[in-house]
């Protein structure tokens, strides 16, 4: 590509070695810019190379090749900051966005990595549960015990969600904070159940109960 370079282009006029034109005045025998096949040349190949580096063909009919052009060129690439990567440069181009070291790690629960909502289920309920991205899963509820002491035996109490490997840990507490104390215990817990009795040999009890597995 070159600036007018004819014999009458207007010399420096933005600038030291950028020649511009002149319409040239009469009166002072200055002549208007001639254009010579150079420049028109130069003009042309460089909006049609634009236009087929495109993957288009000139249409003479059509003047709206060349913004149809660029579109394509500058957003529609087919590998989307490919350049960035191909130069080595990823590093300075998230500095630059301003992106911490959060935009490097992928989401999950492995190490290294960024936990998203679905590692937080929960349930928030008088019954219910609430899941953590270790795996850990916390679940609590309200249910009436069995009575009698006797191993082995009690009333069934489903949990909210089965844990899918191990129950590790179930507390008990007795729900009535106007009467005597009555003690009560879990056992025989699965990963989906739990057995919850008391010490009373008569009448209902309720107990509240927390459970922690994974």
């Amino acid at each position: 590509m070159h600036r007018i370079d004819t014999k009458t282009a207007q010399k420096d006029k933005f600038g030291a070695g950028k020649n511009g034109f002149t319409r040239g005045n009469p009166q002072t025998g200055t002549p208007a810019t001639d254009l010579d096949d150079d420049y028109f040349d130069m003009l042309q190949e460089e909006l049609c190379s634009v236009v087929e580096a495109s993957g288009a063909s000139l249409e003479k009919g059509r003047h709206d090749q060349l913004l149809t052009a660029l579109r394509a060129l500058l957003l529609s690439r087919k590998n989307p900051f490919g350049d960035i990567k191909a130069d080595g440069t990823v590093k300075t181009a998230l500095e630059n966005l301003g992106l911490g070291e959060a935009a490097k790690r992928n989401v999950g629960t492995g190490s290294g990595q960024i936990p998203d909502m679905s590692s937080f289920a929960s349930a928030l309920s008088s019954s219910g549960y609430q899941k953590l991205p270790s795996g850990l899963i916390i679940q609590w509820g309200a249910a009436v015990a069995g009575i009698g002491s006797t191993g082995g035996t009690g009333n069934v109490v489903s949990f909210p969600v089965a844990f899918p490997r191990y129950c590790a840990q179930i507390i008990t507490s007795y729900d009535n904070g106007s009467s005597s104390i009555i003690a009560g215990a879990a056992g025989n817990q699965t990963t989906t159940q739990f057995l919850l009795r008391c010490g009373a040999t008569g009448g209902s009890y309720n107990f509240r109960w927390l459970a922690v597995g994974y």
